[in-house]
């Protein structure tokens, strides 16, 4: 039998293509930098930024750990990330996540801006943790 080959052709004229990188999608892109990451259903593009930043050394609530005020979201469509426990072990997902006997729960503040956690710690196997939050969202 022969060899068929397919190609796959993507549409670059609405600025939701490629990062310089030979034309990769930026549905694929994961960046501190914020990227046009697909269209919400009333055709409005949405927007994706990776914040990173450092959990707090004891459990609680309302802890910020983010003000993305600069973004001038309408609104969130995806909030959600990873953290790494201190010894190595285990990874949390970041939205609503429960490992190890370990919580954290994220919200968006319309008000504030802020990127905010409840923090359940598990005898700060989680202090000081980096994590890195993915934020999808559309501007006002």
């Amino acid at each position: 039998m022969e060899n068929r080959y397919c190609l796959q052709m993507v549409s670059c004229g609405d600025g939701c293509c490629g990062t310089g990188n030979g034309g990769t999608p930026a549905e694929n892109v994961y960046s501190t930098e914020e990227t046009v990451c697909g269209k919400w259903i009333d055709g409005k593009p949405i927007y994706r930024k990776v914040i990173t930043g450092t959990l707090a050394n004891e459990s609680g609530n309302g802890f910020v750990f983010a003000n993305v005020s600069d973004l001038k979201i309408d609104r969130v469509i995806n909030l959600y990330g990873n953290m790494i426990q201190n010894n190595g072990e285990v990874q949390v997902m970041l939205q609503t996540s429960f490992g190890s006997f370990g919580a954290v729960s994220m919200y968006y503040g319309i008000k504030t801006g802020n990127i905010s956690y409840y923090f359940l710690n598990n005898n700060g196997q989680y202090s000081g943790c980096t994590a890195y939050v993915v934020i999808e969202y559309i501007k006002k």
